[in-house]
């Protein structure tokens, strides 16, 4: 039915969750993970040196908060992918969607921005309303 499942991860104890049911689901039809952290968008008042040093440090902190993931994905025996990506991470998360051609998203209720997501509207709420694919929310 599925093929590939896309888990956005944010470092957050609900995506560690969501990983969990990402692994067991991909572990009954032997599917892949596409595992993707977003950084979110920086200000175009930044730019040349310092934006490269910037985008240097939030990939490292990404590849940080991909780690426990792969390593679970790693332990279960379930192929996956790792991708880092800049920008809202709403219409990345559903860019990439379209780009690994994935099936459905696993992804957690609530990230690491709790009081942005009560104010300006949540990520997982965006990703319901404009993904094309099935949303897995995992609370």
């Amino acid at each position: 039915m599925y093929k590939k499942i896309l888990l956005p991860v944010d470092g957050s104890e609900n995506a560690i969750l969501a990983c969990r049911h990402a692994i067991a689901l991909a572990k009954m039809s032997n599917m892949e993970i596409v595992l993707l952290n977003c950084y979110g968008e920086l200000s175009a008042r930044i730019g040349g040196a310092a934006r490269q040093q910037i985008i240097a440090t939030l990939e490292d902190e990404g590849k940080g908060f991909l780690a426990p993931c792969e390593q679970l994905c790693k332990e279960s025996d379930v192929k996956c992918k790792s991708l880092i990506r800049g920008g809202s991470p709403d219409r990345a998360i559903i860019q990439v969607t379209q780009d690994e051609g994935c099936d459905i998203i696993v992804m957690g209720s609530r990230g690491r921005s709790n009081l942005a997501g009560m104010v300006l509207g949540s990520v997982t709420h965006q990703v319901l309303r404009h993904s094309t694919i099935p949303v897995l929310v995992v609370r």
